[in-house]
């Protein structure tokens, strides 16, 4: 038990030196300076590229709405064809007698 306490004081007592590092009062300031180079050294955008890419997604988007478009009129017009083809196709039924 002893030995325990002794290494827990000791690690205790380690600790009483110890001060918060101290930073080069500088570094802020240069680390600051870098960034607002590096901002403003950037490539400036192509607006063509960005032009292209809103034309490709406006297509996009309009073959998605005409695609759904005929599909909604596609599904109506086989539940006709169904309909259609079921009263074609049971009519000799109406003129059995059960």
């Amino acid at each position: 038990m002893d030995s325990m306490e002794d290494t827990i004081n000791k690690t205790i007592e380690s600790l009483d030196g110890i001060h918060r590092a101290a930073g080069n009062p500088f570094l802020y300031e240069k680390v600051m300076q870098r960034i607002n180079n590096n901002l403003l050294n950037t490539a400036p955008v192509n607006n063509r590229i960005i032009w292209r890419f809103a034309a490709l997604l406006a297509l996009l988007i309009s073959f998605n709405i005409m695609s759904l478009i005929y599909l909604n009129n596609f599904s109506n017009n086989c539940q006709a064809d169904v309909a259609s083809l079921a009263h074609e196709y049971f009519t000799y039924m109406e003129s059995i007698k059960f």
